[in-house]
């Protein structure tokens, strides 16, 4: 039997408790509208100093800190952004083909030690060790399409040249391997090209139909799709720097999207990005086998589709997409252990003064940071109590 002093101590501790867990919402709410009023002056400095345009979202779970919009969509008609524009996602898109492919293994349709030539009837003998998970992984050896070998066709006139992803794929068949498959990383959008060759030979759905039917729908994502933005694809720019003066983007890209299916081409909203955000934690479209492979770094902190790093001492999983040259680029970051999402688009790809620095496949690099990257980098300090 307890005395009545250990009782009068429960009930104290407990009363402590319950006050506790009343004050601590509130003290989280305190804190949360100090975070949001200083991120939101952050994005308006950037704004203003630097030519941030694009929407920034920052979000704890589901819960939404900020979501702000700067800068214009059509600086010439004066049809400034909005936290609804629609933007271009480019190699962002990356982890949505990988979630496709994996959807497929899952379903025993595919295996990651299939070779690609079981799907791509072309593939040269020279890729006959290069497998789904070579290419997943960047571990092909199979170069881009922009090296320098072919540099004539990442030109101002690319969009002449490229017309197709077959174009793409006639490109670097003929190249020899940059090393034995598995043994090394090279960056491949033509990779991911392939990929989505296997996702439509083997669904007998276009890349974009499976996207939509398979991903979209069932997310809820009702405002990302494959290609062209609806209602108006918005125009790209470059700001130069120091000189602050904005030039148009490099013209008619995103009208040849569908070149890259696979590399990129989706577009989203920043709502719809944290939708994505928040599935990659659940088993609504990937078993929780499938996601311990997919979110695994095989060398070079590089997943399936996704990047690692270590940052404010937490991991850090994250992609980037850039267009520097047609002023599109995006930046996705997930901190698991903290539940955090940012998310960040932007039509406008030129540098500023500041850099940023990230693990990238293996090595600390430091970087000139475009007014998106400076912004995030910011905010993400500010949330992890540190000063811009």
């Amino acid at each position: 039997m307890q005395s009545g002093a250990a009782i009068w101590t429960g009930m104290l501790l407990a009363a402590v408790i319950v006050v506790s867990a009343a004050a601590a919402p509130e003290n989280q709410a305190a804190t949360d509208e100090a975070f949001s009023r200083a991120a939101s002056a952050v994005v308006d400095r950037v704004e203003r100093e630097d030519g941030f345009s694009g929407v920034i979202l920052v979000a704890r779970g589901d819960h939404v800190l900020l979501r702000q919009a700067a800068g214009y969509s059509d600086r010439e008609r004066g049809i400034r952004n909005t936290p609804d524009t629609k933007f271009t996602i480019e190699s962002v898109t990356k982890q949505f083909t990988a979630t496709a492919i994996m959807m497929l293994v899952q379903e025993g349709k595919v295996s990651l030690d299939d070779p690609i030539s079981k799907y791509y009837a072309a593939s040269p003998p020279a890729w006959k060790d290069v497998t789904i998970k070579h290419l997943l992984t960047h571990s092909s050896g199979i170069e881009d399409y922009w090296v320098h070998r072919h540099a004539d066709y990442y030109d101002s006139d690319a969009s002449k040249l490229l017309k197709s992803t077959g174009d793409i794929f006639r490109i670097v068949q003929n190249d020899p391997l940059g090393f034995r498959p598995g043994m090394g990383f090279s960056y491949s959008n033509a990779g991911y090209a392939l990929l989505a060759e296997v996702i439509r030979k083997v669904s007998g759905a276009s890349y974009e139909d499976f996207l939509a039917s398979r991903i979209f729908q069932p997310l809820g994502m009702r405002n990302s799709g494959f290609g062209l933005p609806p209602g108006g694809a918005m125009k790209g720019y470059v700001r130069t720097y120091p000189e602050g003066v904005w030039r148009p983007g490099a013209p008619d890209v995103l009208e040849h999207v569908d070149i890259a299916a696979g590399a990129g081409g989706i577009y989203s909203t920043v709502d719809d990005m944290l939708i994505w955000s928040l599935a990659q934690g659940t088993n609504e479209l990937l078993s929780e086998a499938a996601r311990s492979a997919m979110f695994r770094d095989y060398g070079y902190n590089y997943g399936f589709g996704i990047r690692f790093a270590p940052k404010f001492g937490r991991e850090l999983i994250w992609h980037t997409g850039n267009d520097a040259g047609a002023g599109f680029a995006a930046i996705f970051d997930r901190f698991p252990e903290d539940a955090l999402t940012v998310v960040a688009m932007t039509n406008n790809t030129g540098i500023t003064g500041s850099t940023a620095t990230l693990l990238i496949e293996g090595k600390v690099q430091t970087f000139p940071a475009n007014a998106t990257r400076k912004a995030v980098e910011e905010v993400e300090r500010l949330y992890f109590g540190r000063e811009p």
